[in-house]
């Protein structure tokens, strides 16, 4: 036994800490504070306090050059999604502390809201590997993609979030003038088998709606939007896949078709509080990948992002990204 009072104090030599200077929490208070409790976890902490649009992949890969133990992200979900894209595929462990407006990703791994209590997960938190999503091969997502009027809804939401709030107008056209459009979805396994797997005993057999034509491995219907999910949570900290595992290797997929605009208002105001209740109207599958195809073109977006218009085709890499977690609760 070793009595020397620092021996294993620090569980990390070398970590890089960047955060974001503009977050919603990021007070001078709060960055110390947390700047503290990492120091005391961390021999070396490399600090990179900067706004987000300072924030280049190629800074990032600089500061990842002498291969540190441990990154951390202090930020919204913009921030650790620029960051993480460049730990994809690496064994570095990412540890976030949420300082957005909304934190998907940190709730969606079981984070605490507060950010200095969320720096508890560098002292004590388990590595584990979650999944990523890509579309067209090289557009990486984190928490969900989009497509239809949800991927013209994204860019608005930002908008508000930044204080102009006269985009609520336009966001209340965008909802009021969109039309269902036909589209075709093909999935990597026979559509029973995706259709089948997606409920998880949600909805009872008689309530589930299968009013499209499908073959063995696509379907045709009509929709306002589709979401493909890798985790349960995006945007405004929708619950649109509430079945969505972030570590299962597949993603979920909620079609939102035959809502009226009043229905589907009221479907993501409710999702939007936290009261989901799968509905009877919307159809949800699950699928390694998945190929989107519509005679209108249609916009994308990933992680609220546009990357352009139908075709797109979605994928998963499992396990793809190691990040830190609340350690689990062991049975005694």
């Amino acid at each position: 036994m070793n009595d020397h009072p620092d021996a294993n104090h620090h569980r990390y030599a070398r970590a890089v800490w960047f955060y974001n200077r503009l977050s919603g929490k990021a007070s001078e208070q709060v960055l110390g504070s947390i700047r503290e409790r990492l120091s005391a976890s961390v021999s070396a902490l490399e600090e990179h306090g900067v706004e987000t649009e300072e924030l280049t992949p190629e800074k990032i890969r600089q500061a990842l050059e002498n291969r540190p133990d441990l990154v951390v992200i202090a930020g919204g979900d913009g921030t650790v999604r620029l960051v993480a894209s460049e730990l994809v595929g690496r064994d570095i462990p990412l540890a976030i502390i949420p300082l957005g407006t909304f934190n998907n990703l940190a709730l969606s791994l079981g984070l605490p809201a507060d950010p200095v209590k969320a720096c508890a997960v560098v002292d004590n938190g388990e590595v584990t590997r979650i999944d990523v999503g890509v579309a067209d091969e090289t557009n990486l997502f984190f928490e969900a993609a989009g497509v239809g009027v949800d991927a013209e809804m994204f860019p608005i939401g930002e908008e508000i979030k930044r204080g102009r709030f006269l985009a609520i107008f336009q966001a209340l056209r965008t909802a009021l003038v969109h039309k269902q459009t036909a589209v075709e979805l093909r999935f990597d396994r026979p559509v029973s088998q995706a259709y089948q797997a997606s409920f998880r005993g949600n909805v009872p057999r008689h309530r589930r709606r299968r009013r499209f034509q499908r073959s063995r491995h696509r379907i045709r219907l009509r929709c306002s939007f589709l979401a493909v999910a890798n985790g349960p949570f995006y945007g405004s900290n929708l619950a649109v896949c509430p079945g969505a595992k972030i570590d299962d290797g597949l993603l979920t997929i909620a079609v939102f078709r035959d809502f009226s605009k009043r229905e589907l208002a009221q479907h993501l105001w409710s999702i939007g509080r936290g009261t989901y209740r799968l509905h009877p109207k919307m159809e949800t599958f699950e699928s390694r990948w998945l190929e989107v195809f519509s005679r209108i073109r249609l916009p994308v977006h990933v992680d609220g992002n546009a990357i352009g218009t139908t075709p797109v085709r979605f994928g998963v890499r499992p396990k793809a990204l190691a990040v830190l977690v609340p350690p689990r609760i062991r049975e005694t």
